[in-house]
């Protein structure tokens, strides 16, 4: 049955841009395919940051390629829809999906340099965008790309344009696949660990980089990341994967407040926080294989909570109310025993 989660979950006025709908990815054969993505839905809305975390391996990362248009060669998706302006992409030409990625959609990569072609100036790629996508001249895609450059905080950028990736450090190679990704003012953006190889301070401007231009253009953002911290400073909206579910989401203090599934409370338990002593707690266990769950709750071979309900049936979404006087707030738990992870934090 397909996960309806993020239909509860921030709901606003605006539609959704992009919509993911019972999504299923699988590799291999038709009718004999290693699920790796088991039904997934998400809602992209304009104007908000949309989180998604989770532990290495639990699918973020393919979630977001296949908003894309760009899964890896064997997977496909097998089930549900990926809708973009309410059409569902499913058969896309190539031609169709360049023709969305850059206006439409765009990406920021996790590593620059392999989204940048070591052999072309950094400059010229920029430059390429406006050419293919507007067909300006030379001229003027140079000048578009400078000014860019320049709002992106490439310094020099009239000198750096003829610079190649290798000149250039990590935080000046991500700000130049930021200038890629926002060159044609795309209405989704998606940050696929945008950070990650960064040091501290330089992931706190790359960051404020993103959201400013998010927050100035209303995009409709997604931000990948396994780092709760980073996700709070930035996030309104968060969902957290594991095992290729989205098992819990919700407004992002709620489900930081009040985790009401127990992988979700893990994660919050294993983040140092300052303002609570002791040691962090680690989950136990490791996460599945990609492809080899089975029946029940993916997450009960490590969960404290776990019954024997947990190991033979599918958790469904429970919606959890707020303390105060609104009873809705959009925040859901795939779990057999949400009042039971609610009642153990307080």
């Amino acid at each position: 049955m397909p996960s309806t989660i993020d239909e509860v979950a921030g709901a606003t006025d605006a539609p959704p841009v992009a919509r993911l709908r019972d999504v299923h990815i699988g590799f291999g054969a038709h009718g004999r395919e290693r699920p790796v993505i088991r039904g997934v839905e998400l809602d992209l809305v304009p104007g908000r940051v949309t989180a998604l975390v989770g532990e290495s391996g639990s699918g973020k990362s393919m979630t977001t390629l296949a908003l894309m248009g760009l899964l890896p060669k064997g997977a496909r998706v097998s089930g549900g829809s990926v809708e973009i302006d309410g059409q569902d992409t499913a058969g896309f030409t190539d031609a169709q999906w360049r023709r969305l990625r850059g206006p439409k959609i765009a990406m920021v990569f996790q590593d620059p340099m392999a989204a940048l072609n070591p052999s072309f100036t950094v400059g010229w790629q920029v430059a390429e965008t406006f050419r293919r996508h507007r067909g300006v001249s030379r001229r003027t895609a140079r000048d578009r790309a400078v000014a860019l450059m320049r709002t992106v905080g490439i310094p020099d950028a009239e000198h750096k344009y003829d610079a190649y990736p290798h000149e250039f450090s990590g935080g000046m190679r991500q700000r130049a696949v930021i200038a890629m990704a926002l060159a044609l003012e795309p209405e989704i953006l998606l940050a696929d660990e945008p950070t990650t190889a960064l040091d501290v301070t330089v992931q706190a401007q790359i960051l404020r980089l993103l959201t400013t231009r998010q927050a100035e253009a209303r995009m409709a953002m997604l931000l990948v990341s396994h780092d709760l911290g980073v996700v709070a400073s930035v996030a309104q909206h968060v969902a957290v994967m594991y095992a290729g579910r989205i098992v819990e989401a919700g407004p992002l203090d709620e489900v930081y407040t009040r985790p009401a599934h127990p992988y979700t409370r893990g994660l919050l338990d294993a983040m140092p926080d300052p303002g609570r002593p002791g040691r962090l707690v680690p989950i136990g266990g490791q996460p599945p294989v990609p492809g080899t769950v089975r029946a029940g709750c993916a997450f009960a071979p490590r969960c404290r909570f776990a019954t024997e309900v947990c190991r033979t049936d599918d958790p469904e979404p429970v919606p959890i109310a707020g303390t105060g006087p609104a009873t809705s707030t959009g925040h859901t738990a795939e779990c057999h025993h949400t009042a039971r992870v609610l009642g153990a934090q307080s």
